[in-house]
């Protein structure tokens, strides 16, 4: 008896949920949406097979999952669900939200016919796979502790409408960016002070938090130009801090210095801040930043370094 209360509820959840997300779409679509997210909260699995299952339809298993299959295929799913999902979580997103844009990629490694298998590589093993890449979004609050996933999608550089891993990531910014109306500071990886990311923002006045590798030429307070390693080694490092992280259930205490110095590009007007952090590790880490910083003011320069 409780475990059909507690389905009934969970149905009644959805349904309201899908409603507003399938807004668009045709019936049958929507029936499969709802019917989909049912299932896998269900059966706490992405089969089709389990998802049929939980389904309990009155006809064969079989039938279900070729209806399921069938509906899958259809292109306008993912391009009317996900702006759908932007529009729905938009009015959440303040003027300060972090958009964490992350490029992930889904490792294939036994997969041989599956449509347009990519290889890819993985950035934390240094390895490549066969596999697919992933942009995603999430928004959170510096100081919050709920997150909001605003966009997702996997891509293949073997697909005859790809471009670049660029493109992609700039796709997901323009998607995001009328719904909320330029609000957020997007923050992304090493790597995202590529000129072909890091220009394109700026023409886009989008305010962000990026991770750099350090190799990018840029131009000093005294009009110096060099890299932003060499600048960040002349970097004053004032301000002291000491977090706790807990890993594989232990407390480990990082005593760390922190400061910024104002930059700017070569042939750009706009002014951005290199953030630099000493004490996690042997390298410090370096990040860019188009948001305004007080750099004698230690709380202004740390909210950057928590975003």
């Amino acid at each position: 008896m409780q475990d059909s209360k507690v389905r009934s509820r969970l149905k009644a959840q959805l349904t309201k949920f899908s409603a507003q997300l399938c807004q668009g779409l045709s019936k049958p679509l929507s029936r499969f949406v709802s019917q989909v997210r049912f299932g896998i909260q269900s059966s706490q699995h992405v089969k089709l097979s389990n998802i049929g299952r939980s389904l309990g339809e009155d006809r064969p298993l079989i039938r279900t999952e070729k209806r399921l299959s069938r509906n899958l295929k259809k292109a306008e799913l993912e391009k009317q669900l996900t702006a759908q999902l932007v529009r729905m979580a938009s009015a959440r997103v303040q003027s300060n939200t972090v958009l964490a844009l992350d490029l992930s990629d889904i490792r294939k490694e036994y997969a041989q016919k599956m449509e347009n298998l990519a290889t890819v590589r993985d950035g934390s093993r240094g390895e490549l796979h066969p596999g697919y890449g992933l942009c995603d979004v999430t928004a959170a609050e510096v100081n919050g502790s709920e997150i909001l996933p605003l966009y997702e999608k996997l891509f293949s550089a073997e697909a005859k409408e790809f471009t670049s891993e660029n493109a992609e990531v700039l796709a997901a910014v323009d998607l995001i960016r009328a719904p909320t109306r330029g609000r957020g500071i997007r923050a992304l990886d090493r790597g995202g002070d590529r000129k072909n990311l890091l220009e394109p923002l700026l023409d886009r006045a989008t305010r962000f938090v990026m991770r750099s590798t350090g190799q990018r030429t840029v131009i000093d307070r005294r009009g110096l130009l060099g890299s932003v390693t060499e600048v960040a080694g002349r970097c004053r490092l004032p301000h002291p801090a000491r977090i706790v992280k807990i890993q594989e259930g232990q407390e480990k205490s990082y005593e760390l210095r922190y400061g910024a110095e104002p930059i700017r590009l070569p042939g750009r007007p706009e002014k951005l801040w290199l953030v630099v952090i000493a004490g996690f590790g042997a390298e410090r880490l370096l990040l860019l930043t188009n948001v305004p910083v007080r750099g004698r003011d230690s709380q202004s320069v740390w909210w950057i370094v928590q975003i």
